[in-house]
């Protein structure tokens, strides 16, 4: 338990809107409820089962009594509606997002939402930040790729934009990878594949221009900075040595990107959070636990531990920087 305000940035829900549609699907992804467990299955042998009550919004509150969390930050399961037909996927973002308020709206301050976002159909997507932002909701979700589509693709430039100018920060979550064929039959999809689909997106939007097109777009990346702890160095090594084709600006580097990025700490362990905190900042990390696939008790504790005897720290990384990030007040 900690002593100062705590706001977790990564939780996720599914609205009944989408989860009606996952439960009704024949195709991936999908959903089933077996024996009061909603057993998600996103294809490729990925699978995760959670307690079906955690996906209830009483489930959710109840567990934030329990672990202490002061304010919920939270978004929509992905990989959301991009892999819905377009149509399809507009019309629930739509429901979805009114459902995701509502839940924020019930919640006397303890719950905001980020938007879930129809990317596939660029008009569409652009309209939803714009409503998503005239609402209240704090923020959208963008995931790894799109359907098989990088980030960095021009398609998907409209959406930066109007995110960046509605100042809508993006989680920047994991999704199914592109290369997925590599990571099937022995079950790493969620436990590394995750993690270097979200590097590989950074990445390229870094070379591709993302950031220097959209220099006020705020990425919020899962899971402690992902790869990139570990990373950074030998990418900025490679790109000394003329190893990689594109170059960026003259005077940039890798690092002047990295340092904008927010993350989470959601990390193996305490030593890969100080990682994360030594790349990004200490003033850009932000609890999160992944509820409810994690225990948000657990990972409070390793966020304390990272953060150690620095009461500055401490408050900053429980609670400050997130409610600096998405413009929050913790409820008295």
């Amino acid at each position: 338990m900690s002593a100062h305000p705590v706001v977790d940035v990564h939780i996720h829900y599914l609205p009944k809107a989408l989860l009606s549609t996952l439960l009704r699907r024949r195709r991936f992804p999908r959903a089933e409820r077996r024996r009061g467990s909603l057993v998600l299955e996103f294809g490729n042998g990925y699978v995760e089962r959670v307690d079906a009550r955690l996906a209830e919004p009483e489930g959710l509150r109840e567990s934030l009594r329990r672990a202490g969390v002061d304010v919920a930050v939270v978004s929509i399961n992905q990989p959301g509606v991009l892999l819905l037909d377009p149509a399809e996927a507009v019309a629930i973002a739509r429901d979805a997002n009114d459902e995701l308020l509502q839940l924020v709206r019930d919640s006397d301050g303890a719950i905001e939402g980020l938007a879930t976002l129809p990317w596939q159909v660029t008009d569409a997507a652009v309209d939803e930040v714009e409503r998503a932002a005239s609402m209240g909701l704090k923020g959208a979700m963008a995931c790894s790729n799109i359907a098989g589509e990088p980030l960095d693709a021009p398609a998907f430039d409209p959406t930066f934009a109007a995110a960046a100018a509605r100042s809508m920060p993006l989680l920047l979550h994991p999704a199914v990878p592109a290369n997925v064929a590599t990571l099937s039959g022995h079950g790493p999809i969620c436990a590394a594949g995750f993690l270097f689909d979200t590097t590989t997106a950074v990445l390229r939007m870094v070379f591709a221009g993302s950031f220097d097109r959209h220099p006020t777009l705020t990425i919020l990346l899962a899971h402690a900075g992902s790869l990139l702890p570990l990373l950074a160095g030998r990418v900025e090594r490679e790109y000394g040595r003329g190893a990689l084709p594109v170059p960026l600006p003259e005077g940039r580097k890798l690092g002047d990107y990295l340092r904008h990025l927010y993350t989470d700490t959601i990390a193996g362990s305490p030593k890969a959070l100080e990682l994360a905190m030594d790349l990004v900042g200490a003033d850009h990390v932000c609890f999160g636990s992944d509820f409810p696939f994690n225990d948000q008790s657990q990972a409070l504790d390793l966020a304390l531990t990272a953060t150690g005897g620095d009461d500055n720290l401490r408050a900053a990384v429980c609670g400050g920087n997130a409610c600096a990030l998405f413009d929050l007040k913790v409820p008295a």
